[in-house]
């Protein structure tokens, strides 16, 4: 079997003009991986292209795209001290029909379950064999069997619209296999795109019968599912969690449907299962988190306190100006508990990240002003408009609030233009206008 793998991968270099990307740290890999390419497998071009940071490996695969050459990406799945789950669901998105193989030392099922499940294409555990690097790349360049190939054509066909023909190649893959899950699907998909629902469920549930642990299915049955029966997608959502548990933004999901049903403890369960995973596995997929969980909690400031703070702990020595919104958040949730001098240190670390920021001025000032003291409040304003003269003036709420302090402390010379942006803004603000009449006749 050997000889007809090594024949695959020898095409994919020669005939097809492939190319493979490398992006490790590992030497020794690295070597082995050429060994392979230009000793056993014998191609006499120069297809390996090798870095060893993310930065440079993509743009390798940028300069690759654009010169329309086919390439496959080996990707290590700790990258200088980070994961790479982040640069892979990247590329994915960008480029889904990219072949990515990870490489991996000792790995959990779960961790291999998840990676097939953003797309990756194989997983090579190392140390390994030059016959394992070979055989997978194959599989890889070229899905073996006649099912494989049938597979192929139905899901064109399905994406071109023929829907009678991708059923009629679906047909032919279950006479070929009684029910082969790949077959099912394709025939649910069908089914769906006919607007058959039942019809779709029928074979997307004989699918999953048919191979209890293959994730694709039970993806299929939550989005039939979705928007038609919320208890049995969360139920194959659930499902999808158990089989592959380092999905963090499924998990969100998750708790986000329990949020919605005011079901507390079970969101919060889920929402803790997130943040660990990311915090574990995805340093880069934080933020994204926390701005989904952030949202589903918001009417609960002291669940938003908690997600944000756990957030902006995690990211540590990480934090930059696009975590800028975490801080102003969780000073809301502060706000909205009462915890004013709280809020005031959150806004204080975030400036020390971001000092020439307006909004975070104007939020700490804000804090002050919770907290009564009207003069650091106006500090802060005042603080706002030296980086920012017009930043009050897109906002209604925030020309009233500057107006209303400034006038407090007899700092009319800031008061009256707020005022007069705030009518500016909606000539029917009566307080505005009253506001902005008194002050005239005190500077008169």
């Amino acid at each position: 079997m050997a000889g007809k793998y090594d024949s695959i991968v020898y095409d994919y270099f020669e005939k097809a003009n492939g190319s493979i990307i490398l992006i490790s740290e590992d030497p020794l890999f690295k070597r082995m991986l050429s060994s392979t390419i230009f000793k056993v497998i014998g191609t006499k071009r120069d297809c390996l292209a090798a870095a060893e940071t993310v930065h440079s490996g993509l743009k390798r695969v940028q300069a690759m795209n654009k010169a329309g050459q086919e390439f496959i990406v080996f990707i290590e799945r700790m990258i200088g001290g980070n994961t790479s789950t982040d640069t892979i669901l990247t590329l994915k998105r960008l480029l889904p029909e990219l072949k990515i193989i990870v490489l991996v030392g000792e790995t959990k099922r779960e961790n291999i379950a998840f990676f097939y499940e953003i797309g990756v294409a194989n997983v090579i555990s190392k140390p390994a064999s030059m016959n394992n690097i070979i055989e997978k790349l194959a599989f890889t360049v070229k899905p073996q069997g006649k099912l494989s190939e049938y597979m192929h054509l139905g899901k064109r066909s399905l994406a071109a619209g023929k829907l009678m023909e991708a059923m009629k190649i679906a047909q032919k893959v279950l006479s070929l296999k009684p029910e082969s899950p790949a077959g099912l699907m394709l025939k649910g998909d069908v089914h769906l795109a006919q607007n058959e629902l039942d019809k779709a469920l029928e074979s997307y549930h004989r699918a999953h019968e048919s191979s209890k642990i293959y994730l694709e299915p039970i993806k299929k049955l939550v989005e039939a599912y979705r928007g038609v029966d919320e208890n049995e997608m969360l139920r194959y959502m659930k499902k999808l969690d158990r089989l592959s548990p380092l999905n963090a933004q499924r998990k969100t999901e998750i708790g986000k449907v329990h949020a919605k049903r005011m079901e507390m403890e079970k969101a919060e369960a889920y929402f803790d299962q997130a943040i660990e995973t990311v915090t574990r596995e995805a340093m880069g997929m934080i933020s994204a988190v926390a701005e989904s969980i952030s949202e589903a909690v918001a009417a609960d400031p002291g669940m938003s306190e908690k997600y944000l703070t756990k957030i902006l702990e995690a990211k540590g020595s990480h934090l930059d100006k696009d975590d800028i919104s975490l801080f102003n958040k969780l000073g809301i949730a502060l706000r909205g508990q009462g915890k004013w001098r709280e809020a005031i240190d959150n806004y204080a670390a975030a400036l020390r990240i971001s000092p020439e920021d307006e909004g975070l001025y104007y939020n700490m000032g804000m804090a002050y002003y919770d907290g009564g003291d009207k003069r650091r409040a106006g500090q802060c304003f005042l603080k706002a408009l030296e980086h920012n003269p017009d930043f009050y003036k897109a906002s209604e709420t925030v020309s009233m609030n500057l107006g209303g302090l400034f006038a407090d402390l007899r700092e009319y010379e800031h008061a009256i233009p707020c005022f007069e942006n705030a009518l500016a803004l909606n000539p029917g603000n009566q307080l505005a206008a009253r506001k902005l009449a008194a002050l005239k006749d005190n500077v008169n």
